[in-house]
């Protein structure tokens, strides 16, 4: 028997060792629009909404996600009249497809980064409130220079996870010790009670002998582990029954309101309607802007890197120590007016 002839496979032929380049169409299988339509019906709440979100009809969707599922042989969405929920398999598969897509998109941006104009979309992963305050107002700025740039301002779905937030750049609340990553603190977020000038000619100024008079409005952020939030906690454990909010947005909405007494940035004191309050609590948070290395080589992907830079760490009310007076340089200019867009 010859050497050739004790090999169980002949490794030159295509017939055992097929690259997936040989293999017609791998792409064109209508799988992947189901896969699609799910990854849709995976980050809504019903299959209408997905619908909406994809442009077609609640049906389509529903049959499309039933053909997924005879396919893989698996259950991946359970529906109900209060809507839809995912099976461990579907939010196995949701998980997936959404790195997938944010896999596609940094392919897609990296093939772009290479021309000689300064131009692209950049997403941005940041807090609602810092991004309607800051990021969101100052984007003439950065088009005065850039005209060419776009920014995609994503929701944030971790503080501390950069490849949950699928984003090129991501404000976190804590350095990313990641060889791959570049992560430079901006300033730092000082968070501390604060009530309404409403709140206050209801119920009188908020002291520490009188806090079961009070209510403490609650934001799901304040509830993570650590001692940092302890002693916020205590306060909304010893005061009335606390609204909540899980949005940031609609967190400062009800502290605006008058419904009760706050944690939140100093930066809000811009608004002359609302009061710091002496309860010995102050969170000073730092404040890290976060990308991937390899991505900062792409000229509109640094470009917005420094423009963030700016906004933050050009602002005395993100200095190390905190400010209560709010002052008049140029960034804060932006959350003014924003405020005063706002103003009842």
């Amino acid at each position: 028997m010859t050497k050739t002839d004790a090999l169980p496979f002949d490794h030159t032929s295509s017939v055992v060792d097929r690259s997936p380049l040989d293999v017609a169409g791998l792409l064109s299988r209508p799988i992947w629009k189901e896969l699609r339509t799910f990854l849709a019906v995976a980050k809504s709440r019903s299959f209408a909404e997905a619908a909406a979100m994809l442009h077609t009809s609640g049906p389509t969707v529903s049959r499309e996600v039933k053909r997924l599922e005879e396919q893989l042989s698996t259950q991946l969405v359970v529906s109900s009249h209060s809507g839809i929920t995912l099976t461990e398999a579907g939010r196995a598969l949701a998980l997936q497809l959404a790195d997938l897509d944010f896999q596609l998109h940094t392919l897609s941006s990296n093939l772009r980064r290479d021309r000689a104009d300064v131009a692209g979309t950049v997403a941005i992963s940041v807090t609602s409130g810092l991004s309607v305050a800051f990021v969101a107002p100052a984007v003439q700025r950065l088009n005065a220079r850039f005209p060419h740039i776009a920014v995609d301002l994503k929701d944030q779905m971790s503080f501390v996870d950069f490849g949950k937030n699928q984003a090129e750049i991501m404000l976190s609340m804590a350095p990313l010790q990641r060889a791959d990553v570049t992560s430079q603190q901006i300033g730092t977020l000082h968070l501390i009670p604060v009530a309404h000038r409403r709140y206050i000619e209801t119920q009188g100024v908020p002291m520490l002998g009188r806090l079961g008079q009070h209510r403490f409005l609650q934001c799901s952020y304040y509830t993570a582990t650590g001692e940092i939030w302890d002693r916020w906690r205590d306060l909304v454990a010893s005061g009335l029954p606390a609204h909540s909010a899980a949005n940031s947005l609609a967190y400062y909405s009800f502290a605006k309101s008058g419904a009760g007494v706050a944690l939140l940035g100093n930066y809000v004191l811009i608004d002359p309607d609302f009061v710091p309050v002496e309860l010995n609590v102050h969170v000073p948070i730092p404040l890290h802007l976060v990308a991937l290395t390899d991505r900062l080589r792409a000229k509109p992907v640094r470009a917005v890197f420094d423009w963030l830079v700016e906004i933050f760490a050009d602002n005395p009310m993100f200095a190390a120590d905190l400010l209560l007076k709010p002052t008049h340089s140029a960034p804060e200019n932006d959350f003014r007016a924003f405020f005063n867009l706002n103003r009842s």
